[in-house]
């Protein structure tokens, strides 16, 4: 009796065994569909997501061949309406101008034109009409206003500050299209100024090409930055000048002989004073920093003889800081003087303006200091002597002008010959210049050149 609650116990384990046993044994069959299910379900999602990701596929590749079918629809008819029209872009003919011009503006309004391509038929246009060809520029997008600079024609006015008329300076058929490219210029920058794009402003980005082209940046930006002046909106010239170094040196040459002469108050007057001031405190340290080599002093120096007169004073302290330097950093600027002064390419204003606020004096100081470089007198001298002495309406220029011809006298009689003799010199050279130099001799040229400028434009310049 006692052994039989172990036999008990012994078979428990069997009959949990068992009934697991059973268990499967009576619903196998109800397992087996359960995972044949489960198994065809997962079968089944795999195929459908293989499915929709092909279907996908071939839509795609279905879209891209549409495009592309597009696209090359779009380019045979693009083909197709360029080959119609590319006979009268073409035309150089003057009385084509009109149609030439409806059949740029639609075509790149129509996006029909390359930028690239639409500029040069512009450009090209720009010849016959001007405003023609400023109306199809403002529709051109992502314009390349390093070719609209190259573009731009220096005018005589521009070089020189004077037109007289000479061959050099006649029949200037694209100075039109210079005027109107600075218009152009001057409305863009308007209208990016102090933006993320950076329009016009990216063709004084780099400092170095802005000296090399330091005439043509000046020109081309002239009409913005004086209408800036006239309405005097400081923050935006700030701004302007802000932006690069290039920039800065073209506000201040231009700013600096911005001198409207109208009647203003006191206050108003100290605020200008103030303003050209600092213009001129900086050009005159920029023009002896080393960042202005020999060559980028020569062409400034083109700049400020150019309007001379025009910067009522502010110009000053910078040529005398040029000719007061020794001869390796301005002898190229001296030569280039030396040339414009012979050569009479000076308006008359800007020679007396040279002569009586920066060459006499400078003259009487180097002559008076035992210590000075004889380079820097000889140059500076040099100058003098292509001047033009002072009549007698002007008794101060003429008492300054009497002044430095003691001083002169005084540096010895051979000194004092040697000047006599070079004036001499460059007075017959005048009245017979090399063949090179004939048609840039503007010494007793009448004035008043056919530049073609227009007299909003020649103001500007």
């Amino acid at each position: 009796m006692a052994d039989e609650p172990k036999k008990e116990d012994e078979k428990k384990p069997e009959e949990h065994s068992s009934r697991f046993g059973v268990f499967l044994q009576k619903y196998a069959t109800l397992l087996s569909s359960t995972v044949l299910g489960i198994a065809g379900l997962a079968a089944t999602s795999i195929w459908q997501c293989r499915q929709s990701a092909t279907t996908e596929q071939q839509a795609q590749a279905q879209q891209h061949i549409a495009e592309m079918q597009a696209e090359n629809s779009w380019k045979i008819e693009r083909a197709d309406i360029l080959s119609k029209n590319i006979a009268t872009l073409a035309s150089n003919a003057p009385d084509s101008a009109e149609q030439r011009y409806g059949v740029l503006l639609s075509l790149t309004r129509g996006n029909l034109l390359d930028p690239e391509l639409a500029m040069s038929y512009a450009l090209e246009l720009g010849k016959d009409n001007a405003e023609y060809m400023v109306s199809v520029l403002a529709t051109v997008p992502n314009k390349d206003y390093a070719r609209i600079a190259r573009a731009y024609t220096l005018s005589c006015m521009d070089k020189y500050g004077v037109s007289p008329n000479v061959d050099a300076c006649n029949n200037d058929k694209l100075a039109p299209r210079s005027a109107a490219l600075a218009r152009l210029i001057s409305d863009d920058t308007d209208a990016t100024l102090g933006t993320s794009t950076p329009g016009p402003l990216v063709l004084l980005r780099e400092e170095r090409p802005v000296q090399l082209h330091i005439q043509r940046m000046v020109a081309l930006f002239t009409p913005y930055l004086e209408s800036l002046y006239e309405d005097r909106k400081w923050d935006a010239i700030t701004k302007f000048e802000a932006s690069s170094n290039g920039a800065k040196l073209v506000g201040a040459l231009t700013l600096s002989a911005a001198h409207t002469g109208e009647f203003v108050t006191d206050m108003e007057a100290k605020q200008l004073k103030e303003f050209h001031d600092a213009h001129t405190k900086w050009l005159t340290a920029y023009l002896g920093g080393t960042s202005c080599d020999a060559e980028c002093k020569s062409r400034t120096v083109s700049v400020l003889l150019s309007r001379f007169a025009e910067a009522q004073g502010s110009f000053d302290s910078s040529m005398r800081e040029i000719l007061d330097m020794p001869r390796p950093q301005s002898g190229l600027a001296v030569s280039f003087l030396h040339t414009r002064l012979l050569w009479c390419q000076v308006d008359d204003a800007d020679l007396v303006a040279l002569r009586d606020r920066v060459l006499v004096p400078a003259a009487v100081a180097v002559l008076g200091n035992a210590k000075a470089d004889p380079n820097v007198r000889d140059g500076i001298l040099g100058l003098l002597l292509l001047m033009p002495e002072p009549t007698a309406d002007d008794p101060k220029a003429v008492a300054a002008w009497q002044a430095m011809i003691v001083a002169v006298d005084k540096a010895g009689e051979t000194f004092a010959k040697a000047f006599r003799d070079h004036k001499a010199t460059a007075a017959k050279q005048r009245q017979n210049p090399p063949p090179k130099f004939k048609s840039l001799n503007f010494c007793g040229a009448p004035a008043g050149g056919g530049s073609g400028m227009e007299p909003e434009h020649q103001d500007h310049t």
